[in-house]
């Protein structure tokens, strides 16, 4: 966590649950539930849109993990009143059961820039990852304050929001800017009065997951062109098998809770991958740092971008690298 908490004994999660928001489909929420329930014997709490892709969620976990208990709500973290609704049925659910995690995981992705994107785009962007992670702080924190053993609260932003502005995902990246600073915030509030929550800030490198086709399923169902009956789980993306799996992402995360670490970059390097081609994020992310402090933004990288494609500060680096010469060099 902060350098006022050290390490973390993840084995007393056992048999305490852990509370999963934007857990229903593939991807890095779907992974902490798996090692939540697999690894440490937790109970876990699905949270998600839809109701369909809820109930899939839990008869998937069930059956993988019958020793457990596994519960789901159809939960819209962009309202408030519907994630505490969703906080006062954990002790129904979950009796004599102390809450050991909660991580806060809900999110979508557009991938535009700021003059190709509309102000739908960034009010649907920042309600989801912003105020969604504000509504499960605010109904699920004052649960752990009130426990006297520790526990843990981690909201997931992405090492998109401590790099520098993106030429692509404009709004994706700005909301994880705020995700990382609100976590920073929650955990100065409680580190003095709460000392046993302790709060972590998520940051992924590249993970394959199933968020862009869920935000644009999500965005379908808005404007009314699909029914929200009509949405199943969606298909993991893959990143030419570079990408971490969910299941490898989520081993890292509880290897970064289990050091305290209060800034959770999963980075894309062996054990995690079978590769040794990392993403480079402290590289990266020490450019932007660098910057800031001789106040200079370079701008470089847009102009070795093709014309017409999204200049980005982000896609570079071994592991773009080596993506880039598979694409053009296949099978070699």
């Amino acid at each position: 966590m902060s350098l006022q908490q050290g390490k973390f004994d993840i084995s007393q999660l056992r048999d305490q649950v852990a509370v999963v928001t934007g857990a229903g489909n593939n991807g890095i929420g779907w992974g902490l539930c798996r090692y939540a329930a697999g690894a440490l014997d937790m109970h876990v709490l699905i949270i998600d849109l839809h109701e369909n892709v809820v109930d899939a969620a839990v008869a998937r976990l069930r059956q993988e993990f019958p020793a457990v208990t596994v519960r789901g709500i159809a939960c819209d973290v962009t309202e408030p009143e519907s994630l505490g609704a969703a906080a006062a049925k954990i002790s129904d659910y979950f009796p004599s059961k102390t809450i050991g995690a909660v991580f806060a995981n809900a999110g979508v992705i557009f991938n535009k820039t700021i003059l190709r994107s509309t102000a739908e785009d960034w009010r649907t962007t920042f309600d989801v990852n912003v105020m969604g992670v504000l509504h499960t702080m605010q109904a699920f924190v004052p649960l752990l304050q009130a426990q006297a053993r520790e526990s843990i609260f981690s909201a997931t932003a992405s090492v998109g929001g401590l790099v520098r502005g993106d030429g692509g995902a404009a709004s994706y990246q700005a909301s994880k800017h705020a995700v990382v600073a609100m976590t920073e915030s929650l955990s100065f509030e409680l580190a003095a009065k709460s000392p046993q929550v302790r709060v972590h800030v998520l940051c992924p490198c590249i993970v394959s997951s199933a968020l862009g086709r869920t935000s644009a399923i999500n965005d379908r169902v808005k404007a009314g062109d699909m029914a929200p009956s009509e949405v199943t789980v969606a298909s993991i993306g893959t990143l030419a098998d570079l990408a971490q799996t969910p299941d490898d992402h989520a081993v890292q995360v509880f290897d970064h809770l289990a050091k305290g670490n209060f800034y959770m970059i999963t980075e894309n390097k062996p054990p995690y991958v079978g590769h040794d081609f990392p993403f480079d994020a402290e590289g990266i992310i020490r450019e932007r740092m660098t910057g800031m402090l001789n106040l200079q933004l370079d701008n470089a990288d847009a102009f070795a971008a093709p014309i017409g494609a999204h200049p980005s500060s982000i896609l570079k680096g071994p592991l773009f690298t080596e993506l880039h010469r598979r694409r053009k060099n296949p099978g070699l």
